[in-house]
């Protein structure tokens, strides 16, 4: 390190400090659920576009519902709520310039009943079979078969 440098180094942080902003100049336009929407799927194909399919895919799980400048996510799981909670400030600071409102925030909730079931024995695989379709019952009473 030299000394222009760490001078330099300095006077930056001395003109970020004089850069204050007031969050009552901030634009807090009016925007409808679809705007959200077009603004939110704009976000999710530009981190597949940079590789985070991951954050894309879980963006992409509920559908955002908009109360007020609150936006509520529903997730099946803790994991994806701290993902999506880990990348907020990304998201969030998206969607505030793109819809020219600096007071949305978001809503995460946690539902159990969204997790998915899988059926791992034949048995479950066959229930899960038969709740789509009732005649694979007679079809199996009819010839006799078996699990």
């Amino acid at each position: 390190m030299s000394l222009s440098s760490i001078r330099a180094k300095k006077e930056h942080q001395i003109k970020q400090m004089d850069v204050v902003i007031d969050e009552k100049d901030l634009p807090k336009n009016s925007f409808s659920q679809e705007e959200l929407l077009s603004a939110w799927n704009t976000f999710t194909n530009s981190l597949q576009k940079e590789g985070k399919f991951n954050l894309a895919s879980i963006l992409s799980i509920d559908t955002p519902r908009l109360n007020d400048t609150t936006i509520h996510l529903r997730f099946p799981n803790e994991t994806n709520k701290v993902e999506v909670e880990r990348q907020q400030y990304d998201l969030l600071n998206y969607l505030r310039r793109t819809l020219q409102n600096y007071d949305i925030n978001l809503d995460i909730t946690i539902v159990e009943e969204l997790e998915k079931k899988y059926a791992y024995t034949p048995e479950e695989k066959y229930e899960k079979l038969k709740e789509k379709n009732p005649n694979l019952e007679l079809l199996r009473k009819t010839f006799d078969l078996d699990l």
